[in-house]
């Protein structure tokens, strides 16, 4: 019995022993790996699960990431749930990054509305890089963005912009105008007209504006699944995704009676371009250099150009004309002093 006691203690030692070394070994290679990766950036103290999601805060995003670069530096390190996000804020270092290092950061990360909203982004915005993407570009550089294209909408542009001026005019006397609702109703026009012509298949321009609204919304929300991916449920349970197929499902059914309008228009028409929409359609139809588009194709840039030219151009303008107000108001009392 002693002897078999015996026995039993040496191979439990030695096999304690082997746990041992093997526990050295790995952590000496992972100490290495580690370090021929380099160490990671500062980054502020982080709570479980969450990370550092608390110090963000629900608004003014800019400012709080601003005071902590002040604290940790111009790059650092936020755990986002279980998401890593570098931030960084020096111009050199950002510089290093969108242009020195493109190919490595230049793909964008796909949320949960983007996939759901923009035909599992197969858009400009939201595609991976590679020879498909750099074929988008190439065509909306060329045919739907060019300095000659652009030109050939000055006309609306001017239009819409004197009836702009004019209803502030009518609405001056009878007291405070919401510029906000003229500016977004301004670009909307633009765009929809630049895109789409007057041709909506039959759906009034305040519904759709109504829909990009509700898309730019949905593109700006944050989804549990994007932070915690294993809780993909909670998305299904707030009605998120819900919001997502029905927004989907209703700009696709616009979309898709437009194409059908603006494609009856060209067989009647021949193969003129009126908007951005006919030449995407032309390509569609003919291919452009060895590149041919799918119907996807065609719809899912249409959004991008609706999405970036409205969202973006009336956000400048308000903020614009509120830098100009505040200008006016520092110059007159200036003046009174």
């Amino acid at each position: 019995m002693a002897l078999m006691a015996s026995l039993q203690l040496d191979s439990t030692v030695a096999v304690l022993c082997l746990a041992f070394v093997a526990s050295c070994i790995f952590l000496v290679a992972r100490s290495r790996k580690a370090g021929a990766r380099g160490s990671p950036p500062p980054s502020p103290p982080a709570l479980p699960v969450i990370g550092n999601l608390h110090q963000l805060g629900r608004g003014r995003h800019h400012r709080r990431l601003q005071a902590l670069a002040r604290r940790y530096g111009p790059l650092f390190l936020l755990r986002l749930g279980s998401v890593p996000t570098v931030v960084v804020s020096l111009p050199s270092l950002a510089e290093a990054v969108l242009k020195t290092q493109d190919h490595v950061f230049c793909s964008r990360p796909q949320p949960r509305t983007a996939r759901g909203t923009l035909y599992g982004c197969r858009d400009m915005a939201f595609s991976p890089y590679g020879e498909r993407w750099r074929q988008l570009r190439r065509i909306a550089v060329l045919h739907l963005l060019s300095a000659k294209r652009v030109d050939s909408f000055r006309s609306l542009r001017q239009q819409e912009v004197m009836g702009f001026v004019e209803r502030i005019r009518a609405g001056a006397p009878e007291g405070a105008v919401n510029v906000t609702e003229l500016v977004i109703s301004l670009t909307n026009t633009v765009i929809s007209k630049a895109a789409f012509g007057n041709r909506l298949g039959g759906v009034d321009p305040g519904v759709v504006r109504q829909m990009m609204k509700e898309l730019t919304e949905l593109l700006g929300t944050i989804a549990v699944s994007d932070v915690f991916p294993r809780l993909r449920w909670v998305d299904w349970a707030t009605g998120l995704d819900a919001r997502i197929g029905r927004t989907t499902a209703e700009l696709d059914s616009v979309i898709e009676k437009t194409l059908a309008e603006h494609e009856g228009s060209r067989a009647n028409d021949g193969e003129e371009v009126h908007d951005l929409l006919d030449g995407l359609l032309s390509i569609f139809k003919d291919g452009d250099q060895g590149f041919r588009l799918d119907r996807i194709d065609v719809k899912a840039p249409i959004l991008d150009m609706f999405i970036g030219g409205t969202d973006t151009i009336y956000k400048a303008i308000e903020w614009t004309m509120a830098s100009l107000l505040k200008i006016q108001q520092k110059w007159r009392r200036c003046k009174q002093r």
